[in-house]
């Protein structure tokens, strides 16, 4: 009898279990699907067009990707465009209307606020009504014209088919490659600069002649590729004066190796919003970008310059003498096993990870600013008696250079520090946290040992010279001066 049971329970289970899987989750798995207004692929669609009571705005997508066409004729951003045709094909119907009412202006859809049509590689679309959202529960009221029903589509529908012709126009205003690059020509008011790429390497030609610095080329290329179009004022307007780009406060020169081709971007006024106002010398149209372009492009020739005080390969380097202040001096020598060693040290192992740190920041020394070129008096920026004095040789004691650094109080409550390279012409301002990386003293660069911790019970101290420990003193460390 228990078997019985057992087993009709088992098929009632199996039987409950089908229903469960075959009626029910396929239900909920139905129900789950989203109801869309058409059934078709974004891929397939050539042609777009939104119909508003006061503008039309169409776009076609052919060979080499999506152009307006209404109400001018210029490029589209692609982007958009896609984000576009994909809302359109994931509209999803929450429901139809029963018994909606008769008045469609109850529904906004008597004076659409839009209309959407699309046309497919084969057929066209039904057009899409899109009137108002209702008054709760973050819906539109939407409608085809092939069948009249009235439905609700999510909300955020009509939003997405609320565009302006600069939504969907392509803001790109220069593409260009950045290795393509081959000079740059940063023109004002009050400078001429110009920037000549030598193989791998940028120099300024004018007005005199320095070595660049790589990184702030980077930055001003990258920033000119990747600037947009905020907006398109009065896109062709003919009287550039009303945008200051007549006589522009900066123009910046591109000249590439591609066909000895030359793209020049002009920079105006601001507008109200603190937008820039911008224009390129190959097309009619006016731009607005945000106002950080013309923060990273009004570049000065200090900007550019390269205010890396010594240049030279860590790899190479064999001694390493630092001169304190404080008459403390270091020397450090490689070997020839790569080891190094720290002068008048004696057994006391050096700290490779320290002394290996200290040439990297030095090699990565740069300064923020440039003090003076060719100064009359190395006191007026702490350089006559130097904090520090730094000097490199490679092997057969082949000097790399000797780095100098100063301290100075331009007023009572600012410190500054300076740097140098001995017989050099520019003095650099350094930041306070790089000083503090080469401000070492000889313990820095060796191993400390690792203290032993106590063990066994702690001794208890008595009074009177009977208790006191009478064992052996320690020794007295050696004092060893420093190599020669």
């Amino acid at each position: 009898m228990r078997f019985r049971s057992t087993l009709i329970f088992l098929i009632v289970a199996l039987g409950l279990g089908a229903y469960v899987y075959f009626v029910e989750f396929k239900k909920a798995a139905e129900e789950s699907k989203k109801k869309t207004l058409f059934q078709f692929t974004a891929d397939d669609v050539t042609d777009v067009t939104l119909t508003y009571d006061d503008r039309q705005i169409a776009a076609h997508k052919g060979d080499s990707g999506w152009r307006l066409t209404k109400p001018i004729d210029t490029a589209a951003d692609d982007t958009a465009m896609r984000n576009l045709v994909n809302a359109i094909a994931e509209c999803e119907v929450k429901k139809d209307l029963e018994n909606p009412q008769a008045d469609l202006s109850t529904y906004g859809l008597d004076r659409p606020f839009v209309r959407v049509t699309v046309q497919l590689k084969d057929k066209a679309l039904p057009t899409i009504l899109v009137g108002k959202n209702t008054p709760v529960g973050f819906s539109t009221y939407i409608s085809r014209d092939d069948d009249k029903k009235i439905r609700l589509a999510n909300s955020a529908f009509r939003s997405g088919m609320d565009k302006q012709v600069k939504d969907l126009r392509d803001k790109t205003i220069l593409s260009f490659n950045e290795d393509e690059v081959r000079q740059i020509s940063v023109t004002s008011p009050h400078q001429n600069l110009l920037l000549t790429k030598k193989d791998t390497t940028w120099v300024i030609e004018k007005p005199a002649s320095y070595a660049a610095d790589p990184s702030v080329i980077r930055t001003l290329l990258s920033s000119m590729k990747s600037m947009r179009a905020v907006d398109f004022p009065d896109a062709e307007e003919k009287n550039l004066q009303t945008y200051g780009l007549e006589e522009p406060r900066l123009v910046v020169v591109l000249h590439l190796a591609k066909n000895d081709e030359q793209l020049a971007l002009m920079l105006g006024k601001e507008n109200d919003q603190k937008q820039i106002y911008v224009k390129t010398l190959s097309r009619p149209t006016v731009f607005t970008v945000s106002e950080w372009v013309f923060r990273d492009l009004n570049k000065e020739l200090k900007d550019f310059r390269d205010k890396t005080v010594l240049a030279f390969d860590t790899n190479a380097v064999r001694r390493t003498e630092i001169k304190r202040a404080d008459g403390q001096v270091i020397k450090l020598v490689r070997g020839d096993d790569q080891k190094w060693k720290v002068g008048g040290a004696g057994d006391t192992k050096p700290l490779e990870t320290a002394i290996t740190q200290f040439l990297t920041d030095l090699h990565d020394l740069k300064g923020f600013d440039i003090a003076a070129d060719k100064p009359a008096n190395l006191a007026d920026f702490g350089l006559s008696a130097p904090v520090l004095s730094i000097t490199l040789q490679a092997d057969k004691d082949a000097p790399l250079g000797t780095v100098l650094i100063g301290k100075r109080q331009p007023e009572p409550t600012k410190t500054e520090y300076t740097a140098m390279t001995s017989g050099g012409d520019t003095i650099y301002l350094l930041r306070d946290y790089l000083f503090t990386r080469l401000d070492k003293q000889q313990k820095d660069f060796l191993e400390q040992p690792t203290p032993v911790p106590a063990t066994g019970p702690p001794t208890i101290a008595v009074s009177g010279s009977e208790h006191e420990d009478d064992g052996d003193e320690e020794p007295p460390i050696e004092e060893h001066g420093a190599e020669d």
